[in-house]
């Protein structure tokens, strides 16, 4: 239990002070934008790849082998 104790609270700490640090960084850009009238704009980068999702077609034969299995067992 000391262990977990022991690990979790500087994890816990690191990761808030990660938040503080990003909202102050954030206050200061939309402060410095207002002042040389620039448009204000709360970015936050996405640390996901940028990647479309695939389109899947729902046709009757994918419903038909979702109701009544492969078409190779059938």
């Amino acid at each position: 239990m000391v262990i977990v104790l022991a690990v979790c609270i500087p994890v816990t700490a690191l990761v808030t002070g990660l938040f503080t640090l990003k909202g102050v960084h954030m206050g200061l850009k939309w402060q410095y934008e207002l002042k040389h009238d620039e448009k204000p704009q709360m970015e936050i980068k996405s640390p996901l790849p940028d990647s479309k999702p695939q389109e899947v077609e729902l046709t009757p034969n994918i419903l038909s082998e979702w109701m009544n299995g492969p078409a190779e067992s059938r």
